[in-house]
């Protein structure tokens, strides 16, 4: 896949630092899609209309998003659980995938970069649309104490304690933009895009959804 090798060489780039696997994890909450079925009496039949289904993601809309522009060349964040990590920069946007994704349906690194020698670990949206990627170490370094938490510090958003470091978190309901691109942070997980193009993402522990 030429656009994903694309994508991979330019998310590579950023590599700046891994975080070291001896230490030690505490994992948070674990929150997921659900659907709850309606209840039935016996004798009684339930119209399919009320059955409630998950509805499809779509890019959020820059309305309320804090603007990150001002603060360097990318800001990186972490879901409240510290889960998911993330980075918005300026013609990027990218999430890792969380620990103990779903992963049935992430292609194997031959497809999305073949002969790196590395894995598939996160997905993004650049100039080119949306894609995994792969890599040999975090892109996204959401370190209260890093390069890329200036965004942060002034907010007065809580942070998390994952793998032993302090992570900078985007609240529930809150939003970044970075000029056509934007990141929300829900329960349910972290959807990014582009929002004049409308490629873009959501990404779970259940998995990732491509928003075409």
């Amino acid at each position: 896949m030429r656009r994903a090798g694309v994508i991979g060489v330019i998310l590579l780039s950023l590599l700046t630092g891994c975080v070291s696997a001896a230490q030690a994890w505490t994992p948070g909450p674990i929150i997921t899609d659900s659907v709850t079925p309606p209840v039935s009496t016996p004798g009684t039949v339930t119209p399919a209309s009320s059955v409630t289904t998950p509805s499809k993601p779509t890019v959020p809309d820059a309305a309320g998003a804090l603007d990150v522009s001002p603060f360097g060349e990318s800001a990186h964040f972490a879901s409240p659980t510290g889960r998911i990590w993330c980075a918005l920069g300026s013609d990027w946007t990218l999430c890792h995938f969380p620990r103990d994704m779903n992963m049935s349906k992430v292609p194997k690194p031959l497809k999305v970069c073949p002969g790196a020698g590395i894995d598939v670990t996160g997905v993004g949206v650049t100039k080119d649309g949306v894609d995994y990627f792969c890599s040999g170490g975090a892109e996204a370094l959401p370190q209260t104490n890093g390069l890329y938490t200036a965004w942060w510090k002034s907010t007065g958003y809580p942070a998390v304690t994952y793998d032993g470091q302090k992570m900078a978190t985007l609240p529930y309901g809150k939003k970044l933009v970075r000029g056509k691109l934007v990141c929300l942070s829900e329960q349910s997980g972290i959807t990014c895009g582009n929002t004049s193009t409308g490629a873009g993402f959501k990404i779970s522990r259940a998995g990732v959804t491509f928003i075409t």
